[in-house]
């Protein structure tokens, strides 16, 4: 399966330190000898003397002797976009008391490149503003430094830059307030689309496709994509592609879900279809997280339609066509765990289709997974912590049978042998089953049991690690 890079999580990074110097050491090591650092020392320069103020002073502090500065608040950019804060939002960096450069910070370390210093100002220890860094026009005459200031930096070196501030010495002169914003920062998750379709023909073709996306278990969500369309095109040689489509997913505290609906378009390569929804249904963050593949790459999911085309990669969609009932379960962390696992289960007359994709599991072993249920029609539940009747802290296989009954179904392979982890912790299962032989309980009232982890150095592979109750797609 096809591999991209993951951008993980969408967070904003601040960062910068300053000091007073005006030179570059280049033989200074920094923490990362790919990186710089980069430093600023405040210039004072009173304007009380000049002539040709008087129209060049509605921003600036009036001056105010015996100031001492506490800190500073800057904006520094690159190609056009905001780096460390943004003139809207400046980032904060205190200095050392009774001087005018800035305390090290660790944020400081810049990748190598060319900067532009959009804001500048100085504060008190009250907020006061005192000194501000002239931005063009007339003020640009009085400082040797206005912004905004160009600032190169190479690897492994500390870059000393002076910069120029200034305040006006007026009693008359207007005092403004400055409004200053919290940052709320949020993660979000990303997860992947990649699409083929089959014409009656039987050829495969990348997929033209767009798709929706709402927070929750249905459209009536909050929207958070409306009909986003793959990019398709053609390389010099003739050859059609499409590129998989990918969405950024809030990750908030605790579960959250997300309602998919995927529509197939019409196509320059294979024509002209009836443009349809070919795929829906809810997956969750722990689902969009079993995706994931490593640090820093994650799989896509892969729907292929048309007949002749093939299963889905990892089916987690419903197929609004299919003839097929479709249930799924969500088991979630026993035992002290940080198991997740989705089932994902394709009924259709007596063939069964199981799919599990499972994460958080011990790496590198073997883990057992079952269908419980009962035979006298009770429902099967996960059980509660109170089910440890030994008190040892664990919830045994035999203490959890009263809540989830008997194994009905071994969600194993023909050999009998169970899936097994790989080195980070996740596994992906599927088998066809023929049904025509078992009697098994109605299908919600079972749930998935997967178990195996270490306990005191000693891996327990019949001990309940994740447990969710089956469920009806929507």
């Amino acid at each position: 399966m096809k591999k991209i890079s993951n951008y993980l999580c969408f967070i904003a990074l601040f960062a910068m330190v300053f000091t007073s110097c005006s030179k570059e050491e280049e033989n200074v090591t920094a923490n990362d000898p790919d990186k710089a650092t980069l430093s600023f020392g405040a210039i004072l320069k009173d304007l009380a003397n000049q002539s040709n103020k008087q129209s060049s002073t509605d921003d600036l502090p009036a001056c105010t002797e015996g100031a001492v500065a506490a800190y500073v608040e800057i904006a520094l950019y690159e190609d056009g976009q905001p780096v460390v804060g943004s003139t809207s939002t400046p980032f904060r960096v205190d200095l050392v008391g009774g001087q005018v450069f800035t305390e090290e910070v660790p944020e400081l370390e810049l990748e190598p490149g060319t900067y532009s210093l959009e804001h500048f100002m100085v504060y008190d220890t009250n907020g006061n503003l005192l000194w501000v860094a002239p931005r063009g026009g007339v003020l640009a005459e009085f400082v040797a430094n206005p912004l905004p200031l160009n600032i190169d930096l190479g690897a492994g070196v500390k870059k000393y830059v002076d910069v120029s501030v200034i305040c006006y010495d007026d009693r008359d002169v207007r005092e403004y307030g400055y409004l200053f914003f919290d940052i709320d920062t949020n993660e979000a998750i990303e997860f992947c689309i990649f699409g083929n379709y089959c014409p009656p023909s039987g050829r495969h073709y990348p997929a033209e496709y767009s798709v929706s996306v709402w927070s929750g278990t249905s459209a009536s969500g909050t929207a958070l994509y409306t009909n986003v369309s793959n990019e398709t095109g053609y390389y010099d040689n003739g050859d059609f592609y499409a590129e998989p489509l990918c969405f950024a997913l809030p990750d908030t505290d605790g579960l959250d879900e997300y309602y998919f609906e995927i529509t197939l378009r019409s196509s320059d390569e294979y024509g002209t279809v009836t443009e349809r929804v070919v795929r829906r249904g809810t997956i969750n963050d722990d689902i969009v997280r079993a995706f994931f593949d490593g640090d820093d790459n994650l799989d896509y999911y892969h729907f292929r339609e048309g007949e002749g085309c093939g299963d889905d990669s990892t089916p987690i969609f419903e197929d609004p066509e299919s003839d097929s009932v479709f249930y799924k379960t969500c088991a979630y962390p026993m035992n002290g765990s940080n198991s997740v696992a989705l089932t994902y289960l394709e009924v259709n007359g007596d063939v069964l289709k199981a799919t599990v994709l499972a994460a958080g599991v011990t790496p590198n072993r073997t883990h057992p997974q079952h269908l419980h249920g009962f035979d006298d029609g009770t429902n099967s539940q996960c059980p509660p912590m109170s089910a440890d009747t030994n008190s040892d802290g664990f919830i045994s296989l035999e203490e959890g049978a009263p809540y989830y009954g008997g194994v009905q179904l071994s969600l194993n392979y023909e050999d009998e042998t169970f899936p097994v982890a790989d080195a980070n912790g996740i596994y992906t299962y599927q088998r066809t089953f023929d049904l025509s032989e078992m009697d098994l309980p109605s299908w919600e009232d079972m749930a998935v049991v997967v178990h195996g982890r270490m306990v005191n150095g000693t891996y327990q592979a019949t001990l309940p690690v994740a447990c969710g109750q089956v469920s009806n797609l929507p």
